[in-house]
């Protein structure tokens, strides 16, 4: 048998890593991260728990990795969702259709996305300010912007943004929780989107 290229050597690597951060989503999910064990993760991903510490040294720098990859994830999805050529009101209309239609067919998934922001200042102790203020920056200045935008274009109502923002976002989170706890079901679940950017847009739109 012929031995494995670089590139052949570099797939196994990469997929052994991807089923060990996907298994650390779903212990870490149901224990979350102090309670997780190297040991839980390995069985999980069905692998020896060698093999886990062969890619990471121990279980927070296992954490790391798959923190810093849906932060980086996050952040590029909103930077592009919001800095399109779209209109303003289109690209916020969007931005909510798209996490509660996501947690609605992935509701795992997004609750992964709410508890790692919990969990951001103990995973990444002692850089942690640095981390949150990264994140917090690339996730929510897209957002002054484009509402700062649209105000100044008068789509948007005259007010304080970072207020208009906040309720907003507090909006489309609290029904973000709402759709990964199940509350809707499948039929229910479109109608349901309609209705929370009715909701929200009736209270940030000009309508002048």
């Amino acid at each position: 048998m012929a031995p494995r290229s670089s590139e052949q050597n570099e797939k196994i690597r990469s997929n052994r890593i991807e089923e060990i951060l996907n298994a650390t989503i779903e212990v870490y999910l149901e224990k979350g991260v102090r309670a997780t064990e190297i040991g839980d993760i390995a069985k999980k991903a069905g692998v020896a728990r060698s093999l886990v510490y062969y890619y990471y040294k121990d279980k927070m720098e296992l954490f790391r990795d798959l923190f810093t990859k849906y932060i980086q994830a996050a952040e590029t999805y909103i930077k592009a969702s919001l800095t399109s050529e779209e209109g303003t009101l289109v690209k916020l209309k969007k931005y909510v259709r798209f996490y509660l239609e996501t947690t609605q067919k992935n509701p795992r998934f997004m609750k992964f996305y709410r508890q790692m922001e919990q969990d951001i200042g103990y995973v990444f102790e002692g850089v942690s300010d640095d981390v949150l203020k990264s994140y917090t920056l690339n996730t929510r200045q897209p957002l002054i912007q484009l509402f700062e935008q649209g105000i100044q274009e008068g789509t948007l109502k005259e007010s304080n943004v970072r207020l208009m923002v906040h309720v907003y976002w507090g909006a489309l989170t609290y029904s973000i929780d709402m759709f990964a706890n199940g509350e809707f079901t499948e039929q229910e679940a479109q109608q349901q989107v309609d209705t929370v950017i009715d909701l929200i847009f009736k209270g940030i739109q000009n309508d002048k």
